[in-house]
């Protein structure tokens, strides 16, 4: 169970991945989805997905936009639960425990289950500050340990000699890419488990778009990335495993190789093969 205020050490990113591929035991999956149904309103987004994450790996979530796979990202770790007019019928489980039981700490589980958005959404407080802000709520760090992990981070992100001498500045002085970076050092302060991404990259340059999946590479198996990306070189480069979305459906999930290569679906070949979208 998910306690609140439980401490880590700020080094550690949760357990590496074990077992085969083709030979899962429940150890080796970290979250699954159970006929999970989402909507809102009188509207459904997505129906009846069966999809499981194994522990270590980075799967990346693709299909054309409106077929339902940030509401299924953001579901994971229960960001769409205040969202007017959201239901869901079915299950998300995380470490085999369903996200929605009442054991469950809310603020814990996003602590284990980070989540970077697509648009950066700095805290209006220093760049320092910043980093450190989730450290500091849940209570995991001394405080003579702070200052180290804000530079560690911001140094894993590739912006520490950008922001070294202006760590007390306002992160809105900061450039859109940069905001993003510092925001992906502040998830991963916290040391999460699990960590989704929506379209990290989208506005970073090229050269920051490598350093952050040559970061998510270096992370992997440590921890559990799932991605939702609209660049298929991308998902190709960084992933494991891809799963298609496609008009509310999962329409198919396999090794990113397969996907990509030998898709089984007429759906899923057009896509990847840049004939739609």
């Amino acid at each position: 169970m998910i306690q609140q205020g439980e401490h880590v050490d700020v080094q550690s990113f949760g357990a590496p991945a074990s077992g085969s591929d083709n030979h899962l035991g429940p150890t080796d999956l970290i979250v699954s989805t159970k006929e999970l149904c989402l909507g809102f309103g009188q509207k459904t987004v997505i129906a009846d997905i069966d999809l499981s994450f194994r522990r270590g790996s980075i799967t990346a979530l693709i299909g054309p936009s409106g077929s339902g796979k940030t509401t299924f990202l953001r579901t994971l770790n229960r960001m769409n639960d205040n969202v007017k007019g959201f239901r869901r019928t079915g299950d998300v489980l995380f470490n085999s425990e369903s996200i929605w039981s009442p054991k469950i700490d809310l603020l814990a589980l996003r602590r284990r289950v980070g989540m970077l958005f697509q648009r950066a959404n700095p805290f209006p407080m220093s760049i320092e500050q910043n980093v450190i802000a989730g450290v500091k709520a849940h209570n995991i760090a001394k405080k003579s340990q702070l200052n180290q992990i804000a530079k560690m981070r911001l140094e894993e992100v590739g912006l520490w000699k950008a922001v070294e001498t202006r760590l007390h500045d306002s992160p809105f002085r900061l450039s859109g890419g940069q905001q993003q970076l510092l925001c992906l050092a502040r998830a991963l302060a916290i040391g999460p488990d699990v960590l989704l991404l929506d379209e990290p990259t989208s506005a970073l340059d090229p050269t920051s778009i490598e350093a952050v999946e040559n970061l998510i590479l270096s992370l992997s198996p440590a921890i559990t990335f799932i991605v939702v990306t609209h660049n298929l070189a991308q998902a190709r480069r960084i992933s494991h495993d891809t799963a298609f979305f496609f008009e509310g459906q999962l329409t198919e999930y396999g090794s990113t190789k397969q996907i990509f290569e030998d898709p089984s679906r007429p759906e899923t070949q057009r896509y990847v093969s840049g004939r739609m979208g």
